[in-house]
């Protein structure tokens, strides 16, 4: 009975490495969320313009430092992928 539960799990473990298919996903989620951060700072910046009082002015500043917080996160996260994912010599340690 052992061997059968054996068998289920064989060829259930991905054999390549690297990132697989979740690397491009979570990049495409960051740049959306970029996106949205970035239309909602100009949301905040256009009331801020037509409404101005501090709670629409800490919604402002809240909104931009998101939103480069997420871009900072966004390059950070291509430096990693583009270092993991470079192919290197024979020989050469790996990151």
């Amino acid at each position: 009975m052992a061997w059968l539960a054996i068998a289920c799990y064989l060829g259930s473990v991905a054999s390549a490495q690297g990132p697989g298919p979740l690397a491009p996903v979570h990049r495409i989620t960051i740049i959306t969320a970029f996106l949205g951060a970035l239309a909602y700072l100009a949301w905040e910046l256009n009331q801020l313009i037509r409404h101005p009082d501090a709670e629409t002015l800490l919604l402002a500043i809240l909104a931009a430092g998101v939103a480069v917080a997420l871009g900072l996160y966004l390059r950070n996260l291509r430096a990693r992928l583009e270092a993991k994912l470079t192919p290197h010599p024979p020989g050469r340690p790996t990151v």
